[in-house]
């Protein structure tokens, strides 16, 4: 398995295939980042009015005694910049600005036209201001349009409208949903400017979308400060909603600080063809602050990644040997590459006649350039790739020409007890974590067969608090292992990992997302995502992406009874009594007894380590379980058979519950719930198994009395389901036999 890249610390409507049930060969298209096919009206554009001046539109609202909306939820104030030395600051809106402000599409250009070199100009950042990773990564969504505009235009809204009220609403990926951020115009300024220590600038200085674009994404984070804290890869998963992972390169003021060229030249070849946006970056100063390098290049502006190709060389430089070129595109044109393979340079002008003209046929945009793999590696310091689902990929034309993601979705939860074993360094109880089954088949004439694959493991978080609040406030250390499965294992138990040699272990620091893209010949898989720690609750965003066809579906079981341990001892063959006289006993109580009954019974028997505290809920459970008739009594001659099966599940919850002594007896622990069914004669679905574990565990421990009761009630539903079956193939079923199932359980 070749391995192309781990993150450690990036950046993060369900899909239409989600892992609730087992998945089939993947022919629908199912969501990689939970975006749905939008309607048209859903992404319509800003009012097609003539254009009038937007000062002129808010008087007209004045005028008809309306005012002009301010955001309760995020006042201009110091809270807002998170800053209080910004003492001078004095929000202003567009129309005290300028008499002409602009909001997107209001220019009488069209936000749809990917030819168009003037489009991204609009987003291309001025050098020499500040403005940071959401800036960066609006501008690099220049070469995709429409997911662009789902960001800026979930609604039509401009200026020029005459309904204007003075707000703006956008949109922004936060754990598989997107959720509109709606904010007013009041911005921050400085003596009449907009204060640039704090905004991104649009080219235009009456283009207003850049800083009403950051207000709303600083209302998602809580403040400004957030924002300028965020990274490239989170701005950029923020704005898509795709599985983003950043990838460090050799450039930067710590130049060559862990970049693997090698690597990295495996990462484009395998990226470029597929349906994944590449932007790299240079490092921009400490203080944030953008300059221009020798070579051209603008630190701190995003440079998207749009071809690859090999030349010879021609003599100059390499001798006459091949080189490999990337092409690269900068919004707007602003900052290219001024360097070797620059369009006039010496290594260009050496090219022959024809290659000079086939490089020049593949950069036919505004802004974009060419530069020798060699210096793409030593010069960025950075590489997000933005792996753009199916989805999106149908809603994006400009990414039609690329190969599309294949992509499954689960939402599952890590909970403590039952499937949060750690990770695989717990050899106890690692094998309980979720398990997903990847089946990558054999396909003729398709070359080596190896599929490419991504794998990302999201953990629930909440924006408003910044990128380091989870669920409880804080984000856990998260990743996932790849192994093989051995041909001769089940396909629908889940794997025993303690034995078995992960492929890749994935490891994160407490990041929100971890992500990995590699390659896997034809063979079976199972992806287990996990914590690093056990017993640690955390909901989490499964989502794998495929080039090739390719089956995946949750490891889960059947509920089915493997062995009806209950009717063998009807003959009394398979398992002894307890060491004692029982007859004598038996001949001492009535011929039917209660629940009080039932009750003395256990207590009385408890001495002989069947129970340890019986309880009356335990032996309504044992009670509905013999009483087949529904009579509310047990016959005494049923007793025998009744304390045979509790010895019996006493001996499997010693021998397989993995039973450590405390001061109130033995205890298994819950972890090892599914293999006290199995020995118990059951297997149970994951759902079931968790309801179990959260109904009759107590924190990662499971008492013999609790095991009891679970394994009295599967039995009891087991056989209220087939009599339920037998029920319905006759005659319906009536409400009070509904009910009676229902309650004598």
């Amino acid at each position: 398995m070749r391995k192309f890249m781990r993150t450690r610390a990036p950046a993060p409507p369900p899909l239409a295939r989600p892992l609730d049930r087992p998945l089939t060969n993947g022919k629908t298209n199912g969501h990689a980042n939970g975006v749905a096919s939008m309607r048209d009206d859903h992404l319509s554009t800003a009012s097609s009015r003539p254009w009038s001046p937007a000062g002129e539109a808010a008087a007209a609202a004045a005028a008809a005694g309306g005012k002009l909306w301010e955001d309760p939820e995020f006042p201009p104030s110091w809270r807002a910049l998170a800053d209080r030395k910004l003492s001078d600051v004095v929000w202003l809106r567009p129309h005290e600005l300028s008499s002409r402000p602009v909001f997107l599409g209001e220019d009488g250009s069209d936000p749809d036209d990917t030819s168009s070199d003037d489009f991204d100009a609009r987003w291309s950042l001025e050098p020499g201001l500040a403005g940071g990773a959401a800036g960066a990564a609006l501008s690099a969504l220049a070469l995709a349009p429409r997911l662009l505009r789902r960001v800026l235009l979930p609604r039509a809204q401009g200026f020029t409208r005459q309904d204007y009220d003075g707000s703006f609403t956008f949109m922004f990926w936060e754990w598989g949903t997107w959720r509109e951020v709606t904010v007013d115009d009041r911005l921050p300024t400085r003596r009449g400017r907009l204060a640039t220590s704090h905004y991104s600038h649009s080219a235009r200085r009456d283009d207003f979308t850049l800083p009403l674009f950051e207000k709303a994404y600083a209302k998602f984070y809580g403040s400004f400060a957030a924002v300028g804290a965020g990274s490239l890869a989170r701005a950029l998963q923020d704005l898509t909603g795709c599985i983003v992972q950043s990838f460090p390169l050799g450039g930067g003021a710590g130049g060559g600080r862990g970049g693997d060229g090698r690597l990295a030249f495996h990462v484009l070849n395998s990226a470029v063809p597929r349906s994944t946006l590449l932007v790299a970056t240079v490092e921009p100063d400490k203080d944030g602050s953008w300059r221009r390098l020798r070579c051209g290049l603008v630190a701190g502006q995003a440079y998207t990644v749009t071809g690859l190709a090999r030349v010879r060389a021609g003599g100059v430089g390499g001798a006459g040997g091949e080189v490999a070129l990337v092409r690269l595109r900068a919004a707007g044109g602003r900052g290219a590459w001024a360097g070797p393979w620059a369009r006039g340079s010496a290594e260009w002008r050496a090219l022959s006649d024809r290659d000079r003209e086939l490089l020049a046929e593949r950069h036919n945009h505004h802004g974009e350039f060419w530069m020798s793999f060699t210096d793409f590696s030593t010069t960025f310091s950075s590489l997000c790739l933005v792996h753009v689902g199916p989805d999106d990929w149908l809603l994006e034309p400009a990414l039609r020409p690329r190969r599309p993601w294949r992509a499954v979705l689960a939402r599952r939860r890590w909970r403590a007890g039952y499937n949060a074993g750690g990770d695989p360094t717990h050899v106890e109880t690692c094998s309980t974590n979720p398990q997903f089954h990847v089946s990558v088949p054999r396909e003729e004439g398709s070359g080596d067969g190896k599929c490419h694959v991504v794998v990302s493991v999201c953990q629930h978080y909440r924006a408003r608090g910044g990128e380091g609040r989870g669920e409880g406030g804080r984000l856990l250390a998260i990743g996932f292992a790849v192994y093989e499965v051995p041909r001769a294992a089940p396909r629908t138990a889940p794997m025993q990992l303690h034995d078995q040699r992960p492929l890749d272990v994935t490891h994160g620091g407490k990041a929100r997302e971890v992500v990995t893209f590699f390659t896997l010949p034809p063979g079976d898989y199972v992806v287990v995502p996990h914590t690093r720690l056990p017993h640690q609750d955390r909901a989490f965003l499964l989502r794998i992406l495929t080039d090739k066809q390719t089956n995946i579906w949750e490891v889960n079981e059947d509920n089915v009874i493997i062995r009806d341990i209950a009717s063998e001892f009807l003959d009394q063959a398979t398992v002894d009594l307890p060491p004692s006289k029982p007859s004598k006993f038996f001949g001492t109580v009535e011929d039917e007894i209660d629940v009080e009954g039932l009750l003395k019974v256990l207590k009385s028997w408890r001495r002989r380590a069947l129970l340890a505290r019986p309880s009356r809920e335990l032996a309504r459970a044992l009670l509905a379980l013999a009483d087949r008739a529904g009579a509310g009594r047990l016959p005494a001659a049923a007793l025998p058979r009744l304390l045979q099966l509790l010895h019996y599940w006493r001996h499997i919850y010693l021998k397989y519950g993995g039973c450590t002594s405390t001061c109130g007896g033995p205890r298994a622990s819950s972890y090892r719930l599914r293999a006290l069914l199995w020995a118990a004669g059951l297997s149970a679905s994951n759902k079931v198994l968790e309801c179990l574990c959260a109904r009759h565990a107590r924190g990662a421990t499971l008492a013999h009395d609790d095991l009891v009761v679970a394994l009295a009630r599967l039995h009891l539903a087991h056989e209220r389901y087939r009599s339920l079956e037998t029920k319905l193939k006759s005659n319906p079923l009536s409400l009070e036999e509904l009910i009676l199932m229902t309650i004598y359980s």
